[in-house]
């Protein structure tokens, strides 16, 4: 229900002392694995969850702009502009509230704050899903072309330095002075 081997382990019947190592002991097994599949894939035919929809949503969000939602002014001042979002813009919006007061003089102000998804979440998960970025480890693996992988952390700073200015040269934007 929760995919938490523990819960799982005392809902069927294993003491609370012992469930921990049951219920890992259970996941390594070969039946249990099948049927936590297949249960998975029941569940996402149920709830039309495919891969691609989920690539859809964390595109939606990794790659919203503020500028979709905003305007500024030519005095240098922003308002919230969402009736000019793009489709599909308002499902990167994670939060959206008003605030209405009144001034000195009786008038009505009404302030609208607003906050979008984790946009680095989203770019974190996109970049693991296909295959960009590998494992949990500080040092961040770089799929450099399908056959070859190179981990940043082995690199020397020098190393670093000179493919952020070869990035630079070839993409045309110019790379941070050096420290």
């Amino acid at each position: 229900m929760d995919l938490n081997a523990s819960r799982a382990a005392r809902d069927v019947g294993y003491a609370a002392k012992s469930a921990s190592v049951e219920g890992s002991r259970l996941l390594a097994n070969s039946d249990v694995q099948a049927e936590i599949a297949r249960q998975r894939a029941i569940l996402a035919e149920q709830s039309n969850v495919t891969p691609e929809k989920i690539v859809a949503e964390l595109a939606v969000i990794a790659f919203s702009d503020l500028g979709d939602y905003i305007r500024i002014h030519p005095d240098g001042t922003a308002s919230i502009e969402l009736g000019n979002m793009p489709p599909g813009a308002t499902r990167a919006i994670a939060s959206l509230n008003t605030d209405t007061s009144r001034t000195a003089a009786d008038k009505q102000v009404t302030k609208l704050r607003f906050k979008l998804h984790d946009k680095h979440a989203a770019l974190v998960s996109l970049a693991k899903m296909f295959g960009l970025l590998t494992g949990d480890s500080p040092g961040v693996s770089v799929v450099v072309n399908d056959a070859e992988k190179v981990e940043l952390s082995t690199l020397t700073t020098e190393q670093l330095r000179a493919g952020v200015r070869h990035l630079g040269q070839i993409s045309g934007v110019q790379a941070p002075p050096e420290r």
